[in-house]
């Protein structure tokens, strides 16, 4: 059995070069089953995931609570892909600063949102990831100035 990582291992290989990087593009369907095996791989036994729109927050407990966020946040969009502009690694945690860019199932109206993601890292485990729609929302809960501008 090899040694278990560290959490500054484990940000490294999620938020550096891979599919998460800076720059990087990410099909919501390739993040799903990325995530999902890095979450039965590294994920802490009582994991969460929190998605946060404006003033609704919804937890999913679990690798399955994962999927089912995400297949129920993606329902009402044709397409659906984020755009990532920043990772800022902070001690025990990444946020990633995206952008959201969807087109609407029934309507077909097109939306870009800036958002963000908040991973909590805890003795090599993957404690939490919140998904807020609000970008500034997102840079709060990680403990940073909500007016940060990127790369700032």
């Amino acid at each position: 059995m090899s040694e278990p990582l560290t959490n500054a291992q484990l940000m490294d290989l999620i938020g550096s070069g891979g599919p998460f990087s800076t720059g990087s593009t990410v099909d919501p369907q390739d993040m799903i089953e990325v995530v999902t095996e890095l979450l039965r791989q590294f994920g802490h036994p009582d994991y969460v995931t929190v998605m946060a729109s404006h003033s609704v927050s919804n937890e999913y407990g679990g690798v399955e609570g994962f999927r089912e966020a995400w297949s129920d946040w993606l329902t009402p969009y044709e397409s659906f892909r984020f755009d990532v502009d920043e990772v800022i690694r902070l001690e025990d945690r990444l946020v990633f600063i995206v952008r959201q860019i969807a087109t609407t199932r029934h309507s077909s109206v097109e939306l870009e949102t800036s958002s963000a993601s908040v991973w909590w890292f805890e003795e090599g485990q993957v404690r939490q990831a919140a998904f807020y729609l609000d970008r500034q929302a997102g840079l709060k809960a990680a403990g940073l100035d909500p007016g940060r501008q990127p790369g700032g």
